[in-house]
């Protein structure tokens, strides 16, 4: 009984690990930005690389994707893309108990 008690909960929370981009729902931040997606994205890596050491960029379809890994819950993501003459950046974080204030602060400084 306690092997499927364990599994249960293993399974449980390999489903909270998954990145938030594959799963539905709203971004806990949706802001607006006058820079470039360029520009701002080189404005909040840095920041966020200083928090948490293996965060990475990559290009997505019109802009970029900044991701710090998490090691127990889902990963936090932040999307930027070209909008108007600026950018639209969207974070996506884990569970409340998780959330970076510091990644989120990152956010709103480069805005």
């Amino acid at each position: 009984m306690r092997i499927w008690i364990g599994v249960l909960a293993f399974a449980l929370l390999a489903g909270c690990s998954l990145p938030r981009s594959l799963v539905p729902g709203e971004p806990n931040v949706s802001k607006t930005s006058d820079k470039a997606p360029k520009d701002y994205a080189a404005c909040v890596l840095p920041l966020w690389q200083r928090d948490v050491a293996k965060t990475s960029q990559s290009s997505i379809s019109n802009g970029y994707r900044i991701t710090a890994p998490s090691v127990i819950t889902a990963d936090e993501i932040l999307d930027i893309v070209k909008y108007k003459d600026g950018s639209r950046v969207s974070l996506y974080q884990g569970p409340p108990w998780a959330k970076s204030g510091a990644l989120r602060q990152s956010v709103r400084d480069c805005l």
